[in-house]
């Protein structure tokens, strides 16, 4: 039978099952939802929302408004990656599509990126463009990290980096963005992937809360013989890291764990030790002058305790990881198996 709307979840089995994870987000991820439902036409699709334990009546919100889509409200807030992995495993769609909640679709981006990735064999994950609200393309392509990446992520400033060719490797700066592109990993948020890879490959990791977990799971999708691609032809817009904001103090130390349990999980014991030797060096002295500055009354030091506090907040996790604890601890050497029951 034929749906009588492309987002009838009831009748067949949809093309795409659009998968959101929301933290506090309620007024954005209300407006991601009605765009995926007014700007999408040429395929089925179902909407399954993951809310991480949202204070502002995220989940109440959704259901009221769209009572057509799947919500599941987690009593704790589980992470990036684990509330990805609760909405793929109910999904019913043939290609699944993690979407952040920050996001707004247009131009029927979802069916463009669709109708790309049934053209390419072996397809594994294939991302769109990102535009933030100035109307500039966003940084949203990737290669992996190693350690001559990290020295130029700890020591050199991103207004340096993202203008040098030589500096942005990492983020394929000077690379022609208007042409489809094999990269090693795209952002996490616009991911299209065949259900086939997710049951080959599992799900995220969930040893990784916030940061690094997307480009962990590229790694692996493409060890299994798949390919990362990047399609220009479809757009959204992004609003970046809005669940990030609330608590920069917890999206630092997120982003400090994701780089050194990426090394950890993709090279090797030694390289992630020594990546997490450098940011122990970097933090050292912050972590010193936080000390020194942190007791020193008034607003002429508000902002520099602040920002010396990211650092010190860091710094014990550094110190545990020298020891093969915390970060590096033998707990998180492990990786998930795939959904499929394959080896």
């Amino acid at each position: 039978m034929t749906p009588d709307h492309p987002h009838d979840q009831a009748h067949s089995r949809p093309d795409v099952s659009v998968i959101i994870v929301s933290y506090n987000t309620r007024e954005l991820t209300v407006a991601c939802v009605r765009s995926v439902l007014e700007h999408t036409s040429g395929c089925t699709t179902e909407i399954i929302v993951v809310d991480n334990d949202s204070a502002d009546g995220s989940a109440d919100a959704l259901r009221g408004a769209f009572p057509g889509i799947t919500v599941i409200a987690n009593r704790d807030n589980v992470g990036f990656a684990t509330a990805n992995n609760q909405g793929m495993a109910v999904a019913k769609g043939a290609w699944i599509l993690l979407l952040n909640s920050d996001t707004e679709l247009h131009d029927d981006a979802i069916s463009a990126s669709l109708e790309f990735a049934r053209s390419r064999e072996r397809l594994g994950v294939v991302g769109c463009r990102l535009i933030g609200l100035d109307g500039k393309q966003q940084s949203s392509l990737f290669r992996f990290l190693s350690l001559r990446e990290l020295v130029v992520n700890l020591f050199v400033p991103n207004s340096v980096m993202r203008r040098s060719k030589a500096l942005g490797f990492s983020r394929y700066a000077g690379v022609d963005r208007d042409r489809v592109l094999d990269v090693d990993a795209v952002a996490g948020a616009f991911m299209l992937l065949p259900r086939e890879v997710y049951e080959v490959a599992g799900g995220m990791d969930e040893t990784f809360f916030m940061y690094g977990e997307e480009a962990e799971w590229c790694w692996r999708i493409r060890r299994h013989g798949y390919s990362i691609v990047y399609y220009p032809g479809a757009r959204i817009t992004h609003f970046g890291g809005a669940s990030a904001k609330q608590d920069w103090a917890s999206m630092t130390l997120s982003m400090a764990k994701g780089q050194v349990l990426f090394l950890l999980k993709t090279r090797a014991y030694p390289v992630a030790w020594l990546a997490n030797a450098m940011m122990t060096l970097r933090d050292t002295p912050r972590w010193i002058a936080y000390a020194l500055l942190g007791p020193l009354p008034g607003p002429k030091w508000r902002q520099t305790r602040e920002r010396l506090a990211l650092s010190a907040r860091r710094f014990p996790h550094h110190l545990a990881g020298l020891v093969g604890l915390g970060w590096l601890s033998a707990a998180n050497h492990t990786r998930p198996r795939p959904a499929g029951g394959r080896p």
